[in-house]
């Protein structure tokens, strides 16, 4: 597919000249699922298909110049996929999250249906009347109409997974953990392999561990690690391995220390297998962040150096290999070798991941017991992102590091 790179205006023209919708990736570069969805979907001929219904946008939304458009359209979920019909700059689709080829395609027909109105689109008005809400934030509203759009979905309809995928991703959101958790283990392990599968039983099993639901947590951490643990290509390996995550941190919860080491473990040689098989040096590097994690997680933090200094030497304009070799820096105590790597992602930075990274900063400082760098570093984090376009996660670490800097001596 041909994509028009961060340039919202002239998309948005194209697209109004042409009578087409415009699909828009809105992508961050410290986003291994973005990263994951560039690498193995979005170059995917399957979508050709559908080059005469859409013009193709992508946006990094930590670069100011697409701060228009992160205002009018700003993410809460990395990445989002947004549909927007131009004539009327009116969203139809904004999908939180990731999809296979085969599962965008069909996101995107559906979008299509809908949009045109024809008289056999009406489930596909329900999906997205269900969407509009759970993207408005109405959760009880959005939450309501998964749920009669479920009932009303004849079994093995192409909607279902997304629809069980909706439900149970707005009923985390809107702090429903124990309806969640109950729907995630009673939809989630029937579905066929596929994104939302991996996402319901992901979200379920943080909700089921939050609500302390024990027989929900055994039911899905079951299902959670047959399907991480299988190859199947109608699953991301990027979502395969959230699934290990959450398993991990299950075990962690239960204080079965040593059950999380072994699933860090297998977590780590998994993500090798992906790595070493991976076509791109791009490709391979989707996998670095989640190596980190799965590294850590086991013990085993000095296993992430090699890799990221390779991909470092790969990528020198790339804020994130540094970064996160400062974190494994970090945790082993190497802490001049973390400074120094964390000075290298602090002049590479841009937009509003210089909060993380500028915390990162503080926290090296702090460990040296230097208050003047720890307070510079925070300093830095709220006069560079100032006037930034935050999400509410990003606006929370903004609090934190303004309270943090507050309770410096």
């Amino acid at each position: 597919m041909r994509f028009v790179d961060d340039d919202w205006a002239a998309a948005r023209e194209q697209a109004k000249r042409s009578g087409k919708l415009l699909f828009v990736d809105a992508w961050a570069p410290w986003c291994h699922s973005c990263l994951s969805m560039r690498s193995f979907v979005l170059g995917d001929p399957k979508l050709a298909a559908l080059d005469g219904a859409f013009v193709w946008l992508a946006i990094d939304t930590e670069k100011d110049e697409n701060a228009a458009f992160v205002a009018a359209h700003p993410n809460q979920v990395y990445p989002t996929l947004w549909v927007i019909d131009p004539a009327r700059d009116a969203v139809v689709l904004e999908w939180p999250g990731t999809a296979t080829a085969d599962e965008l395609v069909e996101l995107l027909r559906a979008s299509a249906a809908a949009h045109g109105g024809g008289a056999n689109a009406k489930l596909e008005v329900a999906f997205l009347k269900a969407n509009h809400a759970a993207a408005e934030e109405e959760g009880e509203d959005a939450a309501r109409a998964y749920r009669e759009l479920l009932a009303d979905l004849p079994p093995g309809h192409a909607l279902v997974p997304r629809v069980v995928e909706g439900a149970v991703s707005t009923l985390a959101a809107n702090g429903q953990k124990d309806a969640c958790a109950e729907l995630a283990a009673r939809r989630g392990p029937g579905l066929a392999p596929s994104t939302s599968r991996a996402t319901v039983l992901a979200t379920g099993l943080s909700c089921a561990r939050e609500a302390k639901r024990a027989a929900e947590i055994a039911l899905l951490s079951e299902a959670a690690l047959r399907a991480a643990s299988d190859p199947d290509p109608r699953v991301l390996a990027d979502d395969r391995s959230a699934l290990y995550e959450e398993l991990v941190e299950t075990r962690k919860s239960a204080g079965d220390d040593a059950g999380a080491t072994r699933l860090a473990d297998a977590w780590a040689s998994f993500l090798e297998g992906e790595a070493a098989r991976a076509p791109t040096r791009e490709a391979r590097a989707v996998f670095d962040p989640h190596r980190v994690s799965a590294y850590l997680a086991a013990g085993r933090a000095s296993r992430a150096i090699p890799m990221l200094e390779q991909t470092a030497g790969e990528a020198p304009a790339d804020y994130n290999p540094p970064a996160r070799l400062a974190r494994v820096y970090l945790e082993l105590g190497r802490l001049d070798e973390a400074r120094a790597a964390s000075d290298r992602a602090v002049a590479l930075v841009y937009g509003p991941r210089a909060l993380r990274v500028l915390a990162l900063a503080a926290d090296v400082a702090r460990a040296r017991k230097d208050v003047a760098a720890e307070r510079a570093a925070l300093t830095s984090a709220l006069a560079r992102t100032e006037k930034a376009q935050l999400t509410k996660g990003q606006r929370k670490l903004r609090d934190g590091i303004e309270a943090r800097l507050r309770a410096l001596p």
